[in-house]
């Protein structure tokens, strides 16, 4: 009995710390859930404290719903702390939709008693109203940009259909969704009006930060001939395997036609691939590919690829570890178990493109297997991080190699090339292309990569 001692809770005064003053949320679609923020409320005391309420200011009527120390509840009394310890509060949002097209604001408050002092957390978040798709099959179709779109549980344009996309569009993707496309999908974006495929959890505090893997990514499944993309930028997806995956065509195309064309598009911080292509045809020009898991472009069991002023890099940081998959990867085979592989020709045309990297063979060309089909490879005005010599019978001329292409800042993504870089002025003209990705005009004698 001597041993023991009554708790003495603190009936007067007393202090609280927070470790934040305000929970912020940044855009939340309305409708769809927020993550959940952690507010830590701490006993600055040496006695034991019993919280006299916390609750939402705005009560039943706000948007906002709490979690106090393992209770849901937007309103609860007598919380004990111990001395010198701390409880969780969690908050989410979820926002009604309204009439706006712009974000707005939606504020309050948990306010918090103890005795007779009184202090609050401000809570705020950006609501922005969108047209929400789940499980969707979409017919022949246009996208404009006046609200933006949230894909849920993934979307098909189905087979014969075509869903354009116009300047400015944002298409946000809920976790693990893929936009499948059995149709065609038409993406018109400019310059000063990129469309942007993204995640749609923008109410993250990552500091700014982007993670990949959020999304699953594009998928162009065989029927799907003819797709054109015009300025996209498709960031931190490839959860499951890449941010643009391209399947055969049912039949073989004609010369000159494709299964996909890019034109002045970003693929950034996929968690794997950034462009999967089996057995298919794929037109790249003035795209930028950087900061992949996997390869940042794989040509598997053949197929005709036309790559010009394109750049292609990946270094290790920002949730991607670049140690053993090479940059770019092409193979007329893939293998189909230990002892049996399917193969087609392979054609491959490379120009004026940069292919880097920091491990020492950043460009594979696999050979192997498949002696029956074609190994037509063309590297001409490209700079190659390959220390290995590159294979018999592949045409490669005016390369070059192992030479740093000095990216301008690519811890900021900006892989423009400083003024000593040694692609500078070093590609050859395209008759085809007379600009760069940032629509700036290519010169007589052009800059190797996407950039002039």
């Amino acid at each position: 009995m001597t041993s023991c001692k009554k708790e003495r809770y603190l009936l007067e005064g007393g202090r609280l710390e927070f470790s934040a003053d305000t929970l912020y949320f940044d855009t939340v679609f309305t409708t769809i859930g927020s993550v959940t923020k952690r507010l830590k409320i701490f006993n600055a005391n040496n006695s034991p404290i019993r919280i006299n309420n916390i609750r939402i200011q705005n009560g039943s009527q706000s948007f906002f719903r709490l979690n106090v120390d393992g209770v849901p509840t937007n309103n609860i009394s007598e919380i004990e702390i111990a001395a010198n310890d701390s409880i969780y509060v969690f908050a989410a949002v979820t926002i009604d939709p309204n009439t706006e097209t712009n974000p707005f604001v939606i504020d309050d408050k948990i306010l918090i008693e103890l005795n007779e002092n009184s202090y609050s957390v401000a809570l705020q978040a950006y609501g922005q109203n969108a047209y929400i798709l789940r499980d969707s099959v979409l017919s022949t179709q246009t996208w404009t940009n006046e609200l933006p779109y949230v894909i849920i549980n993934s979307a098909l344009v189905d087979s014969g259909q075509i869903l354009t996309i116009q300047k400015g569009c944002r298409i946000y993707m809920h976790a693990n969704s893929k936009l499948f496309i059995g149709g065609r999908l038409n993406c018109y974006g400019t310059k000063e009006d990129s469309i942007i495929f993204q995640g749609d959890r923008l109410d993250r505090n990552y500091f700014g930060q982007d993670f990949p893997g959020e999304w699953r990514g594009l998928h162009f499944l065989s029927s799907s001939a003819g797709s054109s993309l015009n300025h996209v930028i498709i960031k931190n997806g490839g959860a499951s395997d890449a941010a643009v995956y391209v399947q055969p065509p049912w039949v073989p195309f004609p010369p000159g036609q494709y299964m996909l064309e890019m034109n002045k598009c970003q693929i950034a911080n996929s968690l794997g691939w950034g462009i999967l292509a089996f057995n298919t045809a794929v037109n790249l020009n003035n795209c930028l590919v950087h900061s992949c898991g996997k390869q940042n472009f794989a040509a598997i069991e053949g197929g005709t690829y036309n790559i010009n002023f394109c750049t292609f890099a990946t270094y290790s940081g920002g949730g991607i570890t670049h140690i053993n998959e090479p940059v770019m990867y092409f193979s007329r085979h893939r293998q189909v178990s230990q002892t049996a592989y399917v193969a087609a020709d392979l054609n491959v045309n490379m120009n004026n493109s940069i292919v880097y990297g920091t491990i020492d063979n950043e460009l594979i060309l696999d050979n192997r297997f498949g002696a029956n089909f074609a190994f037509n490879v063309s590297l001409q005005h490209c700079l190659i991080k390959r220390n290995d010599a590159i294979p018999a019978g592949v045409l490669s001329q005016n390369n070059i190699l192992n030479q740093d292409p000095l990216f301008n800042n690519r811890q900021e993504w900006d892989y423009s090339l400083l003024a000593s870089s040694p692609a500078k002025n070093a590609g050859t003209p395209l008759a085809s292309i007379i600009d760069d990705i940032n629509d700036i005009l290519r010169s007589n004698t052009p800059t190797i990569g996407c950039h002039e």
